[in-house]
């Protein structure tokens, strides 16, 4: 029996279990999660490390298998040595990994507390990106529209939304007054002003 083939045929095999267990770990979750939450981003960060770890064990195992498929062979004897160092590299990714499943948890707060923290859906550095950048959008495109005009300031159209609050504002009336005014004096400018300071004169006579 060669130590170094049977080495790499349990590191192989290893690797491949952990290999799966995390992907049908990330397969489940990502089935049925909310994108976007701190504790679910930070738990399939933890699985996907989880799947690099037994792709590296995969991986020696594989090497290992070169090794005595070319001739390299290591009497079993020796069987403490790999059963070590495989047990020492477990318990120091399963400490590891027991420290990263600790820290998710404690991300996790009160429903009451996230509520009262206006910071509690941003917690990931990239969420806190998109959330500024969408109100930066937002405000350019309030002055944007703020600052828009008509082409034709003597013609009245009210087609679009923003243009009847132009107007609206341009002539102190309500929307509604000044759509009444375009249905009876036509779209001119001069015509409305007129049916307006006319309804006004009449309003002030009564």
């Amino acid at each position: 029996m060669n130590l170094v083939l049977i080495t790499g045929l349990a590191c192989g095999l290893i690797g491949g279990l952990i290999m799966f267990g995390s992907h049908w770990a990330i397969y489940r979750t990502a089935s049925h999660i909310v994108a976007g939450y701190p504790r679910v981003l930070a738990a399939l960060r933890a699985k996907r490390h989880d799947g690099r770890f037994g792709l590296c064990i995969l991986a020696c195992g594989a090497a290992l298998q070169a090794l005595a498929a070319g001739g390299y062979a290591v009497p079993m004897s020796l069987w403490r040595y790999p059963v070590y160092a495989i047990v020492a590299i477990l318990l120091v990714y399963g400490t590891w990994r027991s420290l990263a499943s600790r820290r998710v948890i404690a991300a996790r707060k009160p429903e009451s507390a996230a509520k009262t923290s206006a910071h509690g859906l941003y917690e990931t550095r990239r969420s806190v990106r998109l959330r500024d950048a969408a109100q930066i959008e937002g405000a350019n495109l309030a002055a944007i529209e703020r600052r828009r005009e008509p082409r034709d300031t003597g013609v009245i159209f009210l087609a679009r939304e923003w243009e009847q609050r132009w107007w609206s504002a341009r002539l102190g009336v309500s929307t509604d007054a000044l759509k009444a005014a375009v249905r009876y004096a036509g779209p001119m400018v001069d015509d409305v002003r007129l049916y307006l300071a006319r309804d006004d004169r009449a309003a002030l006579a009564a």
